[in-house]
């Protein structure tokens, strides 16, 4: 194909993602979006919790002091900017900085202008098919592990275009620290952040060159190994739940590994073994009849469209799997003959690898695994293909799949929007909980709803005191009480994480609670009648509740 058109292609893939990121802004904030707020709290409390206080000591987890930075960057602006639109707002920005740095490493990475074309047709076509352009804007912890990710690749290529040579001493040291930093702030965020370590390791050695070049990057390597060590044991720990056998099985059936963790090795080897299946990743991209707790609205489309989207989808991500692949072996048989390291194929091994490693324990797998599995894939991707032989990469095959690619994802994105734009802006006009969707919020109408959250608050009581303790809160609730202390969230006390608690009010009691302000909806006969009532929020509180 002409370099003119695959530019004008280029272009106008890349103009179609950036509006389906834009777009984005109309998206309900999702209840994991609040959820993983509620839960790294220590810039607010000193420790990071979960949804309530049944796992023991374990629940209440003073992260590394490495971590406090990440806690304290995120306590600031959850504080200046309590408001779901800013939670939705700030997913957009990061999706849109992520992309940017996509395409900057894109210009690093490519071979001539021709390549470039090609792998960004290919990058932003894959990343546009199906509703992934939506999840990439969720706030969430996939947000800055995959940023981070992107930028420690980004620095460890910034040498690739220029001549072999040793780097100056003083750049060797601002690249590595800039990648030991970008590690932490991975490992920070989720333990996902713990399969990418040898990414980040391998970007290190990537990124200096000469003999001064060691002691920086041996350094940081270590620094990084030792903080990976302190940062496994936190996350193991806080997955695990010594104080309630009911939610320590809950979380043992979300992921296999937190079983191996408790020695169950014969009954998990077996499944980890079979657990490899791409398919299921691929198609977490794709519109569903019922999408996952109703993030988007559901029965938006019939079940030949969804055989359809998945047959488009799923398709697209593995014909470019296999094309990756072979360009792959034979990058690695070029550097095998040559008896010379080819360091993009060797980033697309860690690449893909770090994806697997993530894939294998899943037993559940959740829509927003797509916003961190296929970004990783893709990138892996990326690399095999620059990898190979010129007469490979110059190939109209490459070009075919590019041309393929841009095509489908942009058809993708404009049938997207027609399918999901109604729907969205009828939410989008709506105030504070979403009927048809539970487990969302609207972006708007919050500063019109919170006099009546404050409101009823202060019917109970719980407006009077300086710090509120213990607070049940829910979604929407939580932006007015979000400087409380250690607040419980409704999910962990009244429905989906409740393990083995039974009565509500003598849970709180028993945790010297303030008492609980939440959406009318979200209790039962008994709790609502009891409560005080302003607009749709209820409150209870000691002593008399």
């Amino acid at each position: 194909m002409h370099d003119k058109a695959l530019r004008i292609l280029k272009n106008c893939v890349v103009i179609s993602f950036f509006a389906s990121l834009l777009a984005g802004v109309f998206v309900p904030v999702y209840t994991d979006e609040v959820g993983w707020r509620f839960q790294e709290r220590a810039g607010f409390d000193g420790v990071d919790k979960m949804f309530n206080d049944l796992c023991g000591a374990n629940t209440l987890a003073a992260p590394p002091f490495f971590m406090l930075p990440a806690r304290y960057f995120s306590a600031f602006f959850n504080a200046m900017f309590a408001d779901p639109f800013y939670v939705r707002l700030s997913g957009v920005g990061y999706a849109l900085l992520w992309a940017v740095l996509l395409l900057r490493l894109i210009g690093r990475i490519a071979n001539d202008d021709r390549e470039r074309s090609v792998l960004t047709i290919i990058a932003f076509g894959l990343m546009g098919l199906g509703v992934l352009p939506l999840l990439l804007v969720w706030s969430r912890p996939e947000q800055p592990i995959i940023l981070a990710t992107t930028a420690a690749i980004s620095v460890a290529w910034l040498d690739w275009r220029k001549p072999a040579g040793p780097t100056p001493a003083a750049a060797t040291w601002w690249r590595s620290i800039a990648i030991l930093f970008l590690g932490i702030v991975a490992i920070s965020y989720h333990m996902k952040g713990l399969v990418l370590i040898p990414l980040f390791l391998v970007c290190l050695v990537f990124s200096s060159q000469g003999k001064n070049s060691y002691i920086p990057r041996i350094a940081s390597g270590a620094l990084l190994l030792v903080a990976t060590v302190f940062a496994a044991h936190y996350w193991v720990d806080r997955f695990q739940c010594p104080g309630d056998p009911i939610l320590a099985a809950q979380l043992r059936r979300a992921n296999l590994g937190f079983a191996l963790t408790g020695g169950d090795w014969r009954t998990a080897l077996p499944i980890l073994i079979g657990n490899v299946k791409l398919i299921y990743y691929f198609a977490l991209a794709m519109p569903t009849i019922k999408p996952m707790s109703a993030w988007l609205a559901p029965d938006q489309l019939s079940l030949a469209t969804t055989r359809a989207w998945l047959v488009l989808v799923v398709s697209s991500w593995f014909v470019a799997l296999a094309v990756s692949l072979s360009y792959l072996a034979f990058a690695m048989a070029k550097s095998f003959l040559s008896r010379r390291l080819d360091r993009k194929a060797t980033m697309s091994v860690v690449l893909f690898g770090s994806a697997i490693v993530w894939i294998v324990p899943q037993l559940v797998r959740n829509a927003y695994e797509a916003s961190f599995v296929l970004p990783l894939m893709m990138l892996a991707y990326l690399f095999a293909f620059s990898a190979s032989t010129e007469r490979l990469r110059r190939s109209e095959l490459l070009a075919i799949l590019a041309v393929l690619l841009g095509a489908i994802s942009i058809g993708s994105e404009i049938l997207v929007a027609l399918t999901y734009g109604p729907s969205l802006a009828q939410a989008f006009q709506q105030k504070g909980y979403i009927k048809e969707q539970p487990y969302s919020l609207t972006l708007l109408g919050y500063a019109e709803l919170k006099p009546d959250i404050i409101g009823a608050a202060s019917k109970c009581g719980i407006t009077g005191k300086p710090r509120p303790s213990g607070l049940l809160v829910d979604d929407l609730t939580y932006f007015a009480f979000m400087q409380s202390y250690r607040p419980q969230h409704r999910l962990g006390v009244l429905s989906a994480w409740n393990g083995s608690i039974a009565d509500p009010v003598a849970y709180l009691r028993a945790r010297g609670s303030d008492g609980i302000i939440v959406g009318c909806r979200y209790l039962n006969d008994d709790l609502r009648r009891r409560s005080q009532r302003q607009g749709e929020f209820c409150c209870l509180g000691p002593p008399d509740w």
